[in-house]
């Protein structure tokens, strides 16, 4: 799991990138110097075996068979570093002098030069090996001379650098990836940390900070740029909430006061035609209360101070009390009511806002859905998940207003003269499951609404 974070990261992918570039660059230097080397090589060959050429020829046009003995004695000498054989033959190619016993079997390749393979013995205990570059002239006099040298010197040295390049492109390959792996791994741990602060500043904390301690150079400053940013925003959602808090809980208490006075009037009043004015009164005010305590509920859980009631919830008994308590409201709209039920064992949360939050789904469902429809509420278990999903046959949500119902007080268009509310209610379902690590998600069920919201199980909460 590590690995596969590490090695799908961007810092990896980067760091990748970069050293197989660098790897090409590497490459082609290391090609052009190996080119110049054996350049160099090749050309010292072709141009000694020449000198010698030259050296031999008069060596025999001075001296004769005796001085190319003795040229040969001096030059092809065991403490030699390069291995030189020679051949002086008539105009038949008999041998007059030389190292080598006979003309050899050669193939002639550009600008005349010779190479041939054989076995040469300077002596019984001194064996050449088989491969030889030669060249060969003939003197005014009708005599074939010949210089080979056994270049496997030159290839073993060629082979020795081409090798030694070979590693140290290997050697770059390696040391890059592993340095990529290490560094990725290292800013992968950073970002790791800063993810799980803003994850829990985004169930609500707004107090968390970045820990700067452990950062330094561009981690560092970023850091402390997004813990400003935090202190600027928990500042200005501090504001907001608080004048909302304090305009919902100001106005709850005079509104309170209201409803029981109109609760009082109601009973003292003795014309049935102001009664009823009355009671639509409270029920207007009933409205406005159950408006404002949606409202104080919504700060308090986006807040995040609820977790501190948190304990072991069966989400089974849970989402079955729910239906327990609205299945007789479907029934009285000949409503069908499906439900499917897994054993999904504990869940760690709020069990009175998770039942309000799965009431108000299931609420919506029957409300929105006419006479004769469907509703359907299932608990499952997916791979690292449970779901909860709650479906109707009603008149569902538009595509593009399925993001804008979860603001406050937003009602879709069609359900405004037809159902009443104060758009609060999937507001407050979206800050539950988001204090319970969750997700919820809209889809059409064509027709009519899914709703489903999803949990992590048990095992996969930190």
């Amino acid at each position: 799991m590590i690995l596969s974070k590490i090695f799908t990261s961007f810092t990896f992918r980067f760091l990748v990138s970069y050293v197989a570039w660098l790897s090409l660059a590497v490459f082609m230097v290391l090609a052009l110097i190996y080119a110049f080397i054996a350049y160099d090589f090749f050309a010292e060959v072709h141009h000694s075996v020449t000198e010698e050429l030259g050296s031999l020829s008069q060596a025999y046009q001075e001296g004769g068979e005796p001085a190319v003995e003795n040229f040969v004695k001096i030059h092809s000498g065991p403490d030699r570093l390069i291995r030189f054989f020679y051949f002086v033959g008539d105009e038949h190619l008999n041998k007059i002098a030389g190292n080598l016993d006979q003309w050899p079997d050669s193939e002639e390749y550009r600008d005349g030069w010779l190479g041939f393979n054989f076995e040469s013995m300077l002596d019984n205990a001194d064996s050449v090996g088989t491969e030889f570059i030669a060249r060969s002239k003939q003197l005014p006099g009708g005599e074939h001379v010949l210089v080979a040298r056994h270049y496997a010197d030159v290839l073993n040295s060629t082979k020795l650098v081409a090798g030694a390049l070979t590693r140290s492109m290997v050697a770059t390959i390696l040391l890059g990836t592993i340095g990529g792996t290490i560094v990725a791994a290292l800013s992968l741990q950073r970002i790791d940390r800063i993810n799980i602060t803003l994850r829990r500043i985004m169930t609500g904390d707004l107090t968390e900070r970045i820990d700067i301690n452990s950062s330094t150079g561009d981690f560092l400053r970023l850091s402390e740029n997004v813990n400003q940013m935090l202190d600027r925003i928990e500042a200005l959602m501090t504001g907001v909430r608080q004048v909302s808090d304090n305009i919902a809980h100001d106005l709850r208490t005079p509104l309170t006061r209201l409803r029981n006075k109109l609760s009082s009037l109601q009973e003292n009043c003795a014309d049935p035609g102001n009664r009823e004015e009355v009671e639509a009164l409270i029920e207007e005010a009933d409205g406005l209360l159950g408006t404002f305590s949606a409202l104080l509920r919504i700060a308090q859980v986006e807040s995040g101070n609820r977790r501190s009631g948190f304990a072991s919830v069966d989400l089974c008994t849970l989402v079955s009390d729910v239906i327990e308590l609205y299945e007789p409201l479907s029934a009285e709209k000949n409503q069908v009511f499906h439900t499917g039920l897994a054993k999904v064992g504990s869940f760690h949360g709020d069990r009175n806002l998770l039942f309000q939050a799965v009431a108000n789904l299931v609420d919506n469902a029957i409300k929105y859905t006419p006479e004769g429809g469907k509703v359907q509420v299932n608990l499952a278990v997916e791979k690292n998940v449970l779901r909860i999903e709650v479906a109707d046959s009603g008149i569902g949500i538009p595509e593009e207003d399925r993001e804008k119902v979860f603001q406050r007080f937003f009602r879709v268009e069609h359900s405004r003269s037809r159902h009443p509310g104060n758009g609060l209610g999937l507001s407050l379902v979206q800050a539950v499951v988001k204090l319970h690590d969750g997700y919820i998600d809209l889809k059409d069920n064509k027709p009519g609404l899914r709703i489903v919201l999803r949990f992590p199980r048990p095992e996969q909460l930190s």
